[in-house]
């Protein structure tokens, strides 16, 4: 069977985890544990760099099915975030104008 790399999925990773860390606020009951992901897989790719896995290895399967799921959560989580801040500036925007509605009042 062929020879696959692991690092170029573990950079998709790191970098997924990397923009919702950015993402999150600091006081968020999630970020530490993004964090540490984060830094874990970071890890993890520089042990892997340049060194093969036979890609019928099960557990190689398993880790390909596993990032390519994760990834994908990640990213939705990252789309949440921003329809979440785009809520926040657009409800930031009305209250700015109902306020200068307000001063207009008689």
């Amino acid at each position: 069977m062929p020879n696959a790399a692991i690092d170029s999925q573990l950079v998709k990773l790191v970098n997924s985890l990397g923009e919702l860390r950015i993402a999150l606020l600091v006081s968020d009951p999630n970020y530490d544990t993004i964090e540490k992901q984060y830094r874990d897989a970071s890890d993890r790719l520089s042990e892997a760099i340049g060194k093969e896995i036979d890609s019928a290895d099960q557990d190689y399967q398993d880790f390909s099915e596993g990032v390519t799921a994760a990834i994908v959560a990640l990213k939705e989580a990252r789309k949440k975030l921003e329809k979440v801040a785009k809520a926040v500036k657009l409800a930031a925007k009305a209250l700015d104008i109902a306020g200068k509605v307000a001063k207009k009042l008689v």
